[in-house]
């Protein structure tokens, strides 16, 4: 079975789409079920390792990729895709089950402002603490000067 049925399978009201074909495949679940998700990855797929995670604003909505893959040979590379609102992005942290989650979801809020709740640390990591915006997003205005630096050059 493929780790996106055992995902269908485990959790049917989660998954929202499974992708498998070409190279790229994912399984897109609804944001409050990504902790779950992540878990039975690890759990029933193999998941040791959560190795990504970014973010993307398609200035309709804005996404979470989360890249897993096991360490074992002849293991899939596994992809989790979760959909949410440019208005107040907001996805659960996964820093309490895979440390890993930690750095990548801090440069994903510092750089687009996608929220992860019950983050312990969602502080800036990039960009100064007094800086305002997040600079990845699609309707980012640059500030024409910092602090007395000229930012238009």
């Amino acid at each position: 079975m493929s780790w996106g049925a055992t995902l269908s399978e485990a959790l049917p009201d989660a998954v929202e789409e499974v992708v498998a074909e070409g190279t790229h495949h994912f399984v897109r679940v609804k944001a409050e079920s990504i902790v779950e998700a992540a878990g039975v990855l690890r759990d029933k797929c193999g998941a040791q390792m959560l190795h990504q995670v970014s973010g993307m604003d398609f200035e309709d909505r804005m996404e979470v990729v989360y890249h897993f893959t096991a360490i074992e040979p002849g293991t899939e590379f596994m992809c989790l895709k979760v959909t949410i609102g440019r208005d107040n992005p907001e996805v659960p942290t996964l820093s309490h089950e895979w440390e890993a989650a930690n750095w990548g979801e801090r440069e994903t809020w510092d750089l687009l402002g996608i929220r992860f709740s019950g983050h312990p640390h969602l502080y800036r990591i990039l960009l100064p603490e007094d800086w305002e915006g997040h600079p990845l997003r699609k309707d980012y205005e640059y500030p024409t000067e910092y602090h007395g630096i000229d930012c238009t050059e």
